[in-house]
């Protein structure tokens, strides 16, 4: 599978780390692409893949379509800690939308 984002650590634990602390660069993709996909139909949608140097291991982040409104509320709480108001008020609208179709 083919990802449009990629990042790469140095170390497992700096991998871990980043995602411990929030880091909003990861939340701003996985926000983006989610937004992006609200009306695919696609079980699955590669987000972005991470590797690491110490350990050569790939980890795959895919949003799947059942899990997109709890996948954006807990994004929802990093855009707020960040003050991306503009960004919340987009992850809103789609768990609004993504709720109306249920």
């Amino acid at each position: 599978m083919r990802f449009k984002h990629t990042l790469e650590f140095n170390t497992t634990e700096e991998l871990n780390e980043s995602f411990a602390n929030g880091n909003k660069y990861i939340s701003d993709v996985i926000v983006d692409v989610a937004l992006e996909n609200l009306k695919t139909k696609r079980k699955n949608i590669p987000v972005i893949q991470f590797t690491t140097k110490d350990e050569d291991t790939i980890y795959d982040i895919m949003i799947e379509r059942s899990d997109m409104i709890e996948t954006l509320k807990q994004n929802l709480d990093v855009m707020e800690e960040y003050e991306d108001y503009e960004r919340c008020q987009k992850i809103t609208d789609a768990i609004y939308y993504l709720q109306s179709k249920i």
